[in-house]
């Protein structure tokens, strides 16, 4: 993840995100961001372009490398050392900038490896390869200012500038005598990443998002799979149908999008889109009301503010 951190020279904190990305880049995410908030409905078209406008990649290429995950290689071996040289940094810009250009990009699967569990055991972890780590952090750029403008506030992980701790006062907030909340419900999505359904998670995406190349950039995407022990994971001749990028720069951000769903229908049903009126008469009727609050750690956690 990365961080803000001194700048040696003037004692100021630096936000390596925005430094890496740039004005220019800045502005029309801007532009995209408050589309999306004034017309909820709109469908963006004309976004594939900017995977291969060399700006967008090499602001990419520079998040990947400022992360400490670029140390560490996909299957094809190459990781930040390779990438000291800045003839090799712009050979990988002008390589990625021609495939997409061309449509001839193709993800490799992701490289799977275990790590320990905090609770025992291990789980598993896809590394994809540099190369698609960047490509996945263009597209990231791309729809991440659409989606998020219109997220919920009940949602609170893997978001910009946002983090568990942002979850501390909506529970403050809620457990008070007056919001008539007196339990508090905790459960995890068992396998969150891996049981989504990229049907389902390709029709949500499709409706703010009507660019055929970038809706089909994202399709190869879910479907790179993953190898492990010399083995390819997919099915046949097929393409795994369930399970966002293993170890993406993009999974949580799909994950989000995927989940808003179920944060909407959770608000229009039980929560903040409830009228006073609504509330009252679930109360009467016995069938009390909730807030939704959902933040992730390694699992999924969905908390519960329940009430009468």
């Amino acid at each position: 993840m990365l961080k803000k951190l001194v700048n040696v020279a003037t004692g100021k904190m630096v936000d390596l995100y925005q430094t890496c990305i740039g004005r220019g880049i800045r502005r029309l995410q801007k532009r995209l961001a408050k589309k999306a908030i004034r017309e909820p409905e709109h469908r963006f078209d004309d976004l594939y372009n900017l995977t291969y406008n060399p700006k967008w990649v090499e602001a990419s290429l520079k998040l990947i490398l400022s992360n400490q995950g670029s140390k560490t290689s996909g299957i094809d071996g190459i990781t930040k050392q390779h990438l000291k040289d800045d003839k090799n940094k712009e050979a990988l810009i002008q390589n990625i900038c021609y495939e997409m250009r061309n449509e001839l990009y193709e993800p490799q699967p992701a490289k799977r490896v275990y790590i320990p569990k905090s609770s025992g055991g291990k789980r598993p972890l896809g590394i994809p390869t540099l190369k698609d780590r960047v490509v996945q952090q263009v597209v990231k750029l791309i729809i991440e200012p659409i989606f998020e403008s219109n997220f919920l506030d009940c949602s609170i992980g893997f978001r910009p500038n946002r983090s568990c701790h942002d979850a501390l006062p909506i529970f403050y907030r809620s457990i008070q005598p007056g919001q008539k909340y007196y339990w508090v419900l905790e459960g995890d999505i068992k396998g969150c990443f891996d049981n989504i359904s990229h049907e389902i998670l390709l029709r949500i995406i499709r409706k703010s998002i009507k660019d055929e190349k970038l809706l089909r950039l994202i399709q190869k995407m879910l479907g790179a799979g993953y190898i492990e022990n010399g083995v390819r994971n997919k099915p046949g001749y097929g393409i795994p149908e369930m399970g966002t990028p293993q170890g993406g720069i993009i999974s949580p951000l799909f994950a989000n999008i995927y989940l808003h769903e179920f944060d909407e229908w959770f608000d229009n049903n039980y929560g903040s889109n409830l009228t006073q009126y609504q509330k009252r008469k679930r109360r009467e009727a016995g069938d009390g009301n909730a807030k939704l609050i959902r933040y992730e750690k390694i699992a999924s956690p969905l908390r519960f503010a329940t009430g009468r």
